[in-house]
């Protein structure tokens, strides 16, 4: 049986549509077989420059950094010759001419490389910082253009310049008279590049290149100046690859320009060995098989043998494998590969199936090479039992032969001034870790990341989905056909190597288009040259995938969920608000004395679709009771997001294996500060929905799935309890589930025996009740192990919101038809009524705090179904085990925190039915 897999995969490969004519030729080079000896058994002599049998140098290419500080300037984006200046009136700027060597450079601002134009200026006190406060909504309103255009939509006067860095650089003595390449690894995203004063490249493409040979332009005497103009960005995102929420379509405003990644001179030498990419043929414990490919650039008209070392080297850096490849290189780019077992191999898990050892591969010719890291396993997509056909892909993702379901959420970059390094991401990594989230859909409104994100992934094992940053459609010039097969080359070869890597994909929200699939059609040609072990899905929702986002964007209840259970959900979920401690850092505190908010520009600026009326959207699913101030708004909309995306997130899992494969919700981390669908925010703090998510995705646990989140008297409530088990181990224990009434009485009970193999799932058993009344319920439900130890808890809420008429009024009505109301008379209904959760029973919290453990214990005589731990502190490596938990009466839960050198003044527990206290020592 045909999938959709197998019909793209021809499609591509038979298509002659080409961008660049230098790609299409270097992607279909014929790959030579050399032949293979032991190292050191070969009859020419090793180069002074290749280790011999038995040591291991790491090959290394001479290098001159050129990050660091730059010179930077602004000018308007003049043409020389353009069509204004036949007619009369106002004619375009005329362009500067500062590539010249005599440019007065005095006024320039220094500027650091990598990193953003608007980083620079900020840093500089040029602007100011356009991501705090009402900066971007100031500038926009005043000075945005087009006019016409809605505030967060226009241009700001940074994004309508061109800019130009400029810098001087020291060549090494020793290599006059030898060949030197200057070598940019991310210029965003069209700019032309002099040297003194000659031009010598024009790129675009801001994932990689241009490498240019300057030797003969280099004087080598102290002088040598580069410059590089950045155009200004394009007015429309569709068909270029750049990271798009910028634009103003989503959350938050700032297009990116700058030389965002590194810049270097390189010696370059006659023979050179390129494109190391290693995969895996066969994977099992204790014997493995991989392939070693490699290019040769020969840049002299030589031709010969060119003896390429090859050698494998073990997690603890003992050399495992070392041959000898006899290549013949001539002059020109030579493709070869060898096959070279591994003994005693070591498998590559993702997170939760076993360990991510990580072995060293090198490649060295002539004192030329190139060497990576690679984790030996297999990826295989097959067919769920339950769908297939040549309209879906196959989407059960097989590692080392393993069928796994996958649970993950989208990841979006973090740093779009690119000024923070790579501590917040790394950050957010290890929440992923501890949340059991194994998967990310790296989006395609955002970045492509970078190789400090995928070598963490590689070592966390964390599995990726890496979409090139287009979307929302594709409609495309023939110009930018060439850019994008350009860099989707670069893309591929740079990333293939990884094990982390599991998926490509042509964008996000891509469907087919009238103006015809050429960019698509090209990067999935592509990608399947340069990468064939693995799949190319063309977007995502396509081939069985599916976005919904009728519960938020239409105001549908969360219920609206229990019919939207595809194959793969890949993105879902409600935006909710950051807490006020960030609120605070890049907004006025007084705003947060003020409900409901006023219309200022950093309410507006930091909201997540630029408006008051999302406050509206975010209540109808947050009023768990009144909204009357930020704080219980912060509080009650994050919970609310953690309980939309557990609703549908866990009934995914119920049929796992079977018709489902993966979730990825919407979505991790946060590009701008502000409001957002992230369930960490900004700053890397963590909110009350990250913790949510960790619960549903535990490894191992018992989840209920119903049908209906409101019930009226006399109606049956009917829940399915599921118990899963996704690790290698088997499982033994004990569901039960128990359905507690408004005052804590139990009105529905059952408990069942589960034997649960690795990799597996069942149903434990159905619970129902009839319900007497629409007070609230509250249903817990947890997993023990044969020893009677708690695995998991989930504590589930019925008629917790419930509605009044003028409320039911309102939420009634068509969005579209609300949006011109006044914030205050949209909010003002949800400023009454009950808070059912918060008038059950009181009971009472203790709490000790010691050696990184805070242990809470409910010593009351009812519930706690929502218990919270606030104050925890904001730190890069800080985490804290569980919170938004619930408790049975009697019971203690010990939770474990890492602080990360940060303090925690003044911790506090509390619940929604027990008082705040102060942990003992």
């Amino acid at each position: 049986m045909t999938s959709l897999d197998d019909r793209e995969r021809a499609r591509a490969l038979a298509s002659p549509l080409y961008g660049d004519r230098w790609v299409q030729e270097h992607a279909a080079l014929p790959v030579s077989s050399p032949a293979v000896s032991p190292a050191g058994g070969t009859a020419r002599t090793p180069d002074a420059g290749t280790p011999a049998p038995g040591e291991h140098r790491p090959p290394t290419r001479e290098t001159v950094s050129l990050d660091g500080d730059w010179l930077l300037a602004g000018a308007p984006a003049g043409r020389e010759f353009a069509i204004e200046r036949w007619f009369g009136g106002q004619a375009p700027p005329a362009p500067v001419d500062w590539h010249r060597a005599d440019t007065d450079r005095s006024s320039w601002i220094r500027a650091t490389v990598p990193g953003t134009v608007q980083a620079a200026l900020t840093a500089a006190g040029a602007i100011p910082d356009p991501l705090l406060h009402d900066h971007t909504h100031a500038e926009l309103t005043a000075h945005g253009v087009p006019a016409e255009w809605p505030w967060f939509f226009r241009r700001t006067r940074v994004e309508e310049q061109q800019w130009w860095y400029a810098r001087h650089v020291e060549v090494p003595a020793a290599w006059r008279g030898r060949r030197v390449r200057l070598a940019f690894d991310g210029v965003d995203d069209a700019a032309s590049f002099w040297l003194n004063g000659e031009p010598i490249a024009r790129h675009s493409g801001m994932y990689g290149g241009p490498e240019i040979d300057v030797t003969s332009l280099l004087r080598g005497d102290g002088t040598d100046e580069i410059v590089v103009r950045i155009d200004a960005p394009p007015r429309d995102w569709h068909g270029v690859l750049k990271p798009s929420p910028g634009w103003g379509w989503h959350y938050g405003h700032l297009i990116s320009i700058g030389i965002w990644r590194g810049v270097r001179l390189e010696r370059a030498p006659d023979l050179e060995l390129d494109d190391l990419f290693v995969s895996t043929v066969r994977a099992a414990e204790g014997a493995a098989r991989l392939r070693v490919q490699w290019d040769l650039v020969r840049h002299t008209p030589d031709e010969g043998t060119a003896p390429t070392r090859v050698r494998v080297l073990d997690p603890e850096g003992t050399v495992v494998a070392d041959v000898t490849a006899e290549a013949v290189a001539s002059r020109g780019t030579s493709r070869h590969a060898v096959e070279i077992d591994v003994p005693d191999a070591r498998l590559w898990w993702p997170l939760g199936y076993g360990a991510q050892p990580l072995y060293r591969v090198s490649a060295q010719v002539d004192g030329s090479g190139r060497e990576t890291t690679a984790g030996i396993r297999t990826v295989e997509m097959r067919a769920l039992p339950e769908v297939s056909g040549d309209d879906v892909y196959d989407w059960q993702f097989v590692v080392n032969g393993r069928p796994l379901f996958l649970k993950g959420a989208n990841w979006c970059f973090t740093d779009p001034m690119a000024r923070r390094g790579f501590e917040i991401d790394r950050h957010l990594l290890e929440l992923c870790v501890r949340a059991n989230l194994q998967m990310l859909r790296a989006w395609g409104g955002g970045t492509v990341e970078s190789d400090a994100f995928y070598d963490e992934c590689d070592r966390l094992g964390i599995l990726v989905l890496q979409e090139f940053p287009l979307s929302f459609g594709l409609d495309a010039t023939g110009a930018t056909l060439a850019t994008v097969d350009e860099q989707a080359s670069r893309i591929v070869r740079r990333l293939r190597s990884h094990p982390s890597l599991v998926m490509w994909g042509g964008g996000n929200e891509n469907p087919d288009t009238i103006s015809g699939d050429d960019l698509l059609t090209v990067i999935g040609t592509r990608v399947r040259q340069y990468d064939p072990t693995r799949p190319f899905h063309r977007t995502d929702p396509w081939g069985g995938s599916e976005h919904y986002y009728g519960v938020y964007h239409e105001g549908e209840p969360v219920e609206a969920y229990a019919t939207h259970v595809p194959p793969v959900f890949g993105e879902y979920g409600l935006s909710s608000q950051c807490d006020l401690d960030s609120m605070e850092r890049f907004l006025d505190p007084a705003l947060l004395e003020q409900w409901p908010p006023p219309a200022h520009g950093a309410i507006l600026q930091h909201q997540a679709q630029f408006s008051l009326f999302d406050l509206f959207k975010q209540a109808r699913y947050a009023h768990y009771g009144p909204l009357t101030d930020w704080a219980t708004f912060v509080e009650y909309s994050q919970l609310a997001q953690g309980d939309a995306l557990r609703f549908a997130s866990e009934r995914l899992r119920a049929h796992a294996g079977e018709s489902t494969a993966a979730y990825w919700f919407y979505k991790v981390g946060e590009v701008f500060p502000g409001a957002s669908w992230a369930i960490v925010d900004y700053y890397g703090r963590a909110k009350l929905s990250y913790y949510r998510a960790r619960q549903f995705g535990a490894a191992r646990s018992a989840f209920a799935v119903y049908d209906r989140t409101a019930l009226a008297a006399g109606e049956t409530f009917s829940a399915e309890v599921h118990a899963a088990n996704d690790t290698s181990h088997p499982l033994s224990g004990a569901v039960s589930a128990r359905l507690y009434d408004a005052d804590f009485r139990v009105i529905a009970e059952r408990a069942a025996s589960v034997d649960l193999d690795a990799d597996s799932h069942a149903l434990a058993f159905t619970l129902e009740a009839e319900v007497s009344s629409a007070a609230v319920l509250v249903l817990a439900v947890s997993l023990r192990d044969a020893r009677g130890e708690r695995v998991s808890s989930a504590w589930y809420a019925l008629n917790a919101q419930p509605k009044s008429a003028e409320v039911a009024a309102l939420e009634a009505a068509p969005l579209d038809s609300l949006t011109d109301r006044p914030i205050e008379e949209l909010l003002g209904p949800y400023a009454t009524g009950p808070a059912p959760l918060k008038e059950q029973p009181r009971t009472c919290l203790e709490a000790r705090l010691s050696d990184g453990v805070l242990r809470v214990r409910n010593v009351g005589e009812f519930p706690a179904p929502i218990v919270l731990i606030d104050g925890f502190p904001t730190a890069p490596g800080a985490w804290l085990d569980d919170n938004a938990f619930g408790l049975e009466a009697g019971e203690e839960r010990a939770i474990a925190f890492d602080l990360a050198g940060a303090s925690w003044p003044r911790p506090r527990v509390r619940a929604w039915n027990a008082d705040a206290v102060e942990p003992a020592p």
